[in-house]
């Protein structure tokens, strides 16, 4: 028969829980991180399917030669009924080549034209006339693939 000491190997005393069954509460990071990362990643994807229309509802249409969308300086948006939106305000024709002036001192000015597939060649066309009227050079079209 032996006799069971209370002292570890080192003399002193062990003890009585064991490490796995401490009762001190604790954070599991691990579960954040997989949360963190997958909430990023959703809205990295839902980002990159949007087109900065500044929350105007267009059908945009589609062309099998569309490029991904540079970062533009400003998004003219045309509607079917021909209403003209300036970075998601309503502007007329005037008023939006003033504001593209103002806009267009002394820097490069990047113009986004993203009209409804409806809208008539004649409004497109309109609207690129009073961009380059206002002194921009770089016009682009909004398309999907």
């Amino acid at each position: 028969m032996y006799v069971l000491s209370a002292l570890n190997w080192q003399g002193h005393k062990m003890s009585r829980t064991r490490y796995m069954e401490s009762h001190e509460p604790h954070i599991e990071i691990i579960p954040m991180i997989d949360i963190m990362m997958f909430l990023l990643i959703f809205f990295m994807v839902t980002m990159l399917k949007m087109i900065d229309a500044s929350g105007i509802k267009i059908n945009v249409p589609q062309a099998s030669t569309a490029a991904p969308l540079p970062k533009t300086s400003l998004t003219i948006t045309v509607k079917k009924d021909g209403d003209l939106f300036l970075d998601g305000q309503a502007v007329s024709a005037a008023l939006l080549t003033e504001k593209i002036r103002k806009q267009s001192l002394g820097a490069k000015l990047e113009v986004l034209i993203a009209g409804d597939k409806e809208v008539s060649l004649e409004n497109l066309l309109r609207v690129m006339d009073v961009a380059r009227a206002a002194g921009v050079d770089d016009i682009g079209i909004a398309a999907k693939r």
